[in-house]
């Protein structure tokens, strides 16, 4: 590290060497895997008995049913009952990735200092609006698409709301282990790579 006199004798940092110490990527803490990994583990069967229920509704509300069929009364399935349990499974895990992915951005974008701080600041900016936008459309959506019907009628905790936002806060719950688990991954990896630069300068 550079070192200049400063006026009492004793060595001062330069301020380029000051800048350069600071961009660094900040460790994320060991105990966030653990709550996080616990968190997770928790709330993936919650996770996936919600899907198994807002599946039920989804294909149960599709329009071109026959009258007295349903999910516990099965008759031969129909387009829109192909098409509506289609759109629902993959709309989950592809959003599942999205969310996974922006919270990840947006993590690395508090932790990770070198780059500028512009850029760091953009793309705090763009993920979080992405992931409010997100949340806000697929709590409107969700709701009336899965059962087949508006629901603004209804009561706010009616089954099919609370069914609905249920199954998407547990699902949002379980997309923090995986981002916060990559993000330690790649501090680790940078971690790794100073070490071995550090090594390399010693031995020569």
């Amino acid at each position: 590290m550079t070192q200049q006199s400063c006026p009492d004798a004793s060595p001062c940092t330069s301020p380029s060497a000051e800048s350069a110490g600071s961009r660094r990527f900040r460790q994320p803490p060991a105990w966030g895997t653990w709550v996080l990994g616990l968190i997770f583990l928790l709330d993936v069967p919650v996770v996936l008995l919600l899907a198994f229920f807002m599946w039920w509704a989804v294909t149960d509300n599709a329009p071109d049913i026959p009258p007295g069929c349903s999910f516990m009364n099965p008759c031969p399935s129909t387009p829109g009952e192909r098409e509506r349990s289609l759109v629902f499974c993959l709309g989950s895990i592809l959003l599942w990735a999205v969310f996974v992915y922006s919270i990840y951005r947006l993590l690395l974008a508090c932790l990770d200092a070198r780059g500028s701080a512009d850029s760091r600041r953009a793309t705090i900016a763009v993920t979080s609006a992405l992931l409010v936008g997100l949340s806000a459309v697929v709590l409107c959506v969700l709701p009336d698409w899965g059962h087949g019907r508006p629901l603004v009628s209804e009561q706010f905790w009616s089954v099919g709301r609370i069914e609905s936002y249920a199954y998407f806060f547990a699902a949002f719950l379980s997309t923090l282990y995986p981002a916060y688990f990559a993000v330690r991954a790649r501090y680790f990896a940078y971690a790794d790579a100073r070490a071995s630069a550090a090594i390399g300068e010693t031995d020569s």
